[in-house]
């Protein structure tokens, strides 16, 4: 069930379990729309911490079988499309090939002599006879054998050659694209699920886009193709703005207090307690912009757009004619308020108000038992009465006791 729905049947029960009804003139528990809002989504006004990252990563393979004799980089540095990163130990390669051709050519030579010695045999065959002939017709057919293990070993060396010239050839890698050295691993590092890390990874330069935060409370509040502002941490006066191309709900990012992208405002503790789900802001310009650049992200209100908080659709309610609205506090009682709805989040089962409420007023969880016209209201929270345990701790006595 939706954290959002779950919170409203809460105050639902609360309500049933604390207040006799309106009617008997007992007050209605109204909660802040400000804070209900913040529950299930994304209030008005609300920012998140955001990075410039690259869109486009290049990662560079280690060769396994060659040794690395110069690493040229370290993480942070701007790279050229052409600028040598690492080179291979090439003495080690050089000593392989040697021996690999001084191997190649005694496995020719072998060749040639096993096609000598049957040349031989077959002119020494024609002038013997009987058994004799025989014998040299067996041993030109073992040497034929043998010339035939000769030829196919020839062949696979011949790739172990190819192979190893291509390998020195190539002892200086370099960087494909114009970008950033992102991350540099070590020999046996592993990701998550355990797949060996790429030796180099590079952040492509000028194909940025932005990268924020979703904590589980605002999870469905920024979804697919919703606009966003991005506004400079140093200097407010720069802005952005762009589209949201994806919302990781598949990747979660678990516990990671230092990623600094989470909604402002929120509690720090509450957020490493639960997940956080990463989102990705495709840009109308990058112009001004630098890669690891710390930035701020807003909902995009477009001039002349009306717009209001987003409540759990179980504190709205519709007459006969579809007409929405709420039971909202007005001068310390209640009334039934008509609101304009505007756009509904499924994810999050939040609904907006554009017109009728405020962030600043009241409403109430709309029991019909206890929501009537004029009736009084509270802010206090009522108490839940506990439960009697006596008997349950009876029981468990006498169980010891038999």
């Amino acid at each position: 069930m939706k954290m959002k729905k779950w919170l409203a049947l809460a105050c639902a029960l609360c309500l049933s379990v604390g207040l006799a009804g309106c009617g008997g003139g007992t007050a209605v528990y109204v909660q802040s729309v400000e804070v209900l809002a913040g529950l299930g989504g994304i209030a008005p006004g609300d920012r998140f911490a955001g990075m410039v990252v690259s869109e486009n990563v290049t990662e560079i393979q280690k060769d396994s079988e060659k040794t690395v004799k110069e690493l040229k980089v370290k993480e942070g540095d701007d790279v050229k499309m052409g600028q040598e990163l690492f080179s291979y130990d090439t003495e080690e390669l050089q000593l392989t090939l040697d021996k690999q051709r001084l191997e190649l050519e005694q496995l020719v030579a072998s060749i040639e002599n096993y096609k000598n010695q049957i040349a031989t045999l077959e002119r020494e065959r024609e002038t013997v006879g009987g058994n004799q002939k025989l014998q040299y017709t067996i041993q030109i057919q073992s040497t034929q054998v043998d010339l035939k293990e000769a030829e196919l070993k020839v062949k696979t060396k011949e790739a172990e050659v190819k192979k190893s010239e291509d390998l020195l050839a190539n002892a200086t890698v370099v960087s494909p694209i114009d970008g950033r050295v992102q991350a540099i691993s070590e020999d046996g590092q592993t990701d998550n699920n355990g797949k060996p890390l790429p030796y180099i990874t590079i952040q492509q330069v000028g194909s940025y886009r932005i990268k924020g935060v979703l904590g589980e409370l605002q999870r469905g509040g920024i979804t697919q193709g919703d606009r966003l502002k991005i506004l400079s941490r140093t200097d407010e006066s720069k802005s952005w703005t762009g589209t949201v191309t994806l919302v990781d709900y598949e990747s979660p990012i678990q516990n990671n207090n230092n990623s600094g992208m989470v909604i402002m405002g929120g509690s720090s503790d509450e957020m490493s307690a639960s997940s956080k789900y990463p989102f990705y802001v495709e840009l109308d310009s990058t112009d001004g912009l630098i890669l690891g650049q710390h930035v701020y992200l807003e909902i995009l209100t477009e001039e002349g757009q009306t717009t209001g908080p987003s409540i759990s659709s179980a504190f709205i309610c519709y007459e006969e004619d579809g007409t929405a609205y709420v039971w909202a506090e007005k001068g310390g009682k209640l009334e039934k308020r008509e609101v304009v709805l505007g756009e509904y989040n499924p994810m999050a089962d939040a609904q907006e108000i554009t017109e009728g409420l405020s962030m600043e007023e009241y409403i109430a969880f709309p029991d019909p038992e206890l929501c009537k016209e004029g009736a009084p209201t509270t802010r206090e929270a009522p108490k839940v009465q506990e439960e009697e345990t006596q008997e349950p701790q009876n029981a468990m006595v006498e169980g010891e006791v038999a």
